[in-house]
């Protein structure tokens, strides 16, 4: 207390104290990244399920005659894929000037490119089956990993750190992120990449990012621009905005255009054909009702059954509503669910669980961010953790006993198939032989991932502490 009349003591200025917590909090941040890229990288790619879809085998090859041929045709390669898949292979269009060439997008070819040339650096050539399946296993890895990462920034943006870190947790290990993202080289992995890069772009108002995000995940699925189109209100209203926006959303549909001009013949032509777009814009009420159903809650494919922890998005969703980004990743969501529900597959053939849904998964993890937040102000965390305990089990449940099997004994036609609660792809894995043993393996392998990232992050911050001395 100063005496009437004495100079006040100095108030020390906050600055530097401010200025010393961001910096420690984006040192957390940087440390949740490397932690989660390489906890994730092992988990993803150390998967016992090693089995890689048709559908990928045009997409990784595409990658190797990009390396050793420098061309997207894949004339040479295609002895080898038709050996493993059979004459005339469906994911593979012959052209009228009679170049083969793979009929998926090839963004995801885009995206094996570097770890393609450094197995092809190693001595891998084209006749090398199953060095081309793990590399494209590990670009899957690889990419979902980045999806997690990603998406962790963006939740330290919107919540406390250790409250972030258990979303991400939840979306790396109790989602299709660890059972569908990031086992194969499909085309979810990088549309979920693609998306939350969009969404991180958004919160932090840089908007050229933003637009390039956008249009990459329409590279990478032909139906994420649904969910692209709900996004857009997160620009806002300032011209200058959206100007940045177009600047970044214009040249890869150029990229795209000019792509499809050469393998396709037009620049609207792509692989999959035009029917696939038409498809899902044409509601068919029977159809539509059969496979909402059937993704969110049908014990065959049900998104809610298989990781039941998502039913906090939907409390997320009614909470956040009144903020921007939580109101439009719900409607988004919701579009989304409604597209790809009125598709003729939308079981997504011979895959685990809600396979097409893997695209829009970082906007229900965003979601989870409102109801987190309110359930451990309200000490119910209990009850996440042990949905989330669930949701973990079935997907590692997929990366050890995958029963790939049961499909062939099942019409996935007959939407029947689709809800017997003891007759699905879960039961089968848990009754199949030597499935106990596989899951002591997977959480070894679970184990070593987190044993390694807790080493990668330490040497992280030494090196990060030996450069700032």
């Amino acid at each position: 207390m100063t005496s009437v009349g004495a100079a006040p003591a100095p108030v020390p200025s906050e600055a530097p104290a401010d200025g010393i917590r961001a910096a420690g909090g984006r040192a957390l941040a940087q440390v949740g990244v490397v932690f989660l890229l390489v906890a994730c990288t092992i988990t993803y790619f150390g998967q016992l399920h090693r089995k890689q879809s048709g559908d990928v085998y045009g997409t990784i090859y595409t990658a190797v005659a990009l390396v050793q041929e420098r061309t997207i045709w894949l004339d040479h390669y295609v002895p080898f894929i038709e050996q493993r898949s059979g004459e005339h292979p469906y994911m593979l269009s012959v052209r009228p000037n009679g170049h083969v060439i793979t009929s998926t997008p090839t963004a995801s070819s885009v995206l094996a490119v570097p770890v393609v040339a450094a197995f092809t650096a190693a001595g891998a050539r084209g006749r090398d089956w199953h060095a081309w399946m793990e590399a494209s296993m590990l670009t899957a890895a690889l990419t979902t990993a980045a999806s997690v990462a990603v998406l962790f920034v963006l939740l330290t943006r919107l919540t406390t750190r250790p409250r972030a870190a258990l979303i991400a947790a939840t979306y790396a290990w109790g989602t299709l992120a660890w059972g569908v993202s990031g086992q194969a080289l499909w085309q979810h992995g990088g549309a979920a990449l693609a998306l939350a890069v969009a969404l991180l772009s958004f919160r932090d108002r840089r908007f050229f990012l933003a637009g390039v995000a956008i249009t990459a995940m329409a590279a990478f699925r032909l139906t994420t621009p649904v969910m692209a189109l709900f996004l857009l209100p997160l620009v806002g209203r300032r011209p200058s905005d959206w100007l940045r926006f177009v600047a970044g959303a214009a040249p890869l549909p150029l990229a795209l255009a000019t792509y499809n001009t050469v393998a396709f013949g037009a620049p609207w032509k792509q692989g999959y054909g035009s029917s696939h777009v038409t498809s899902a814009l044409s509601v068919d009420g029977g159809r539509l009702l059969d496979g909402i159903g059937g993704l969110l809650v049908s014990p065959g494919r049900g998104l809610l059954l298989y990781s039941p922890v998502l039913l906090f998005a939907i409390a997320g969703a009614v909470l956040g509503w009144r903020r921007a980004l939580y109101r439009w990743c719900a409607v988004a969501f919701a579009a989304y669910v409604v597209v790809v529900a009125n598709v003729d597959q939308w079981y997504g053939g011979e895959s685990f669980g809600a396979r097409k849904l893997a695209d829009a998964l970082p906007l229900a993890a965003v979601l989870l961010v409102p109801a987190v937040d309110a359930i451990v102000r309200r000490r119910w965390l209990w009850v996440y953790l042990a949905l989330l305990a669930w949701s973990v089990f079935v997907e590692a449940l997929a990366a050890a006993a995958w029963p790939d099997s049961w499909f062939g004994t099942h019409d996935l036609t007959v939407n029947s198939t689709w809800w017997h609660p003891f007759d699905n792809e879960t039961v089968a894995a848990l009754g199949a032989g030597g499935t106990g043993g596989k899951l002591v393996l997977t959480a070894l392998i679970f184990v070593l991932a987190l044993g390694a990232a807790t080493a990668a992050t330490r040497l992280s911050t030494w090196s990060r502490a030996r450069l700032r001395s």
